[in-house]
């Protein structure tokens, strides 16, 4: 694909790259710190010994193999390009994108219900959407038809 020149499609599939590193950064971030990550979602640890295995397991390790696994799948596309390739990457980021949606959307559900209307809660929502839309957009052109 990088082969072909730079299109629309590239810069995309680019930015994507760039949002799944992220995702993967913090997903690495809170496996080795998971205080970091506590104090990143505002939660604390039970008592009983087992919530900074909780921390690192999910919004460590969960994070940092879906992203990593993306991430992969984007690069190769980025590098090589072929139809394979491209379908599994694209699918991987119309999925993960989705998750980011979903937590956008559980995050304004919870602005509307709980009335948790934060400057916190709204910027996070907007930034989740971000990402959202940046890592899915190689999706989204796709899906809008040929270029």
């Amino acid at each position: 694909m990088i082969a072909e020149g730079w299109s629309l499609a590239l810069v995309a599939w680019c930015l994507s790259a760039l949002a799944l590193a992220f995702g993967a950064f913090l997903g690495a971030r809170g496996l080795l710190d998971p205080h970091w990550a506590q104090r990143l979602v505002r939660l604390q640890p039970d008592e009983q010994g087992g919530g900074f295995a909780e921390f690192r397991a999910t919004y460590g390790g969960l994070f940092l193999g879906l992203h990593l696994a993306a991430l992969l799948f984007a690069l190769l596309w980025i590098v090589r390009g072929g139809a394979l390739v491209g379908v599994m990457a694209t699918g991987a980021c119309a999925v993960i994108a989705a998750a980011w949606a979903g937590t956008a959307f559980g995050r304004a559900v919870s602005v509307w219900r709980d009335r948790a209307y934060t400057r916190f809660n709204l910027f996070s929502a907007g930034l989740e959407v971000l990402i959202a839309i940046v890592i899915g957009a190689p999706w989204l052109l796709w899906s809008a038809g040929p270029n």
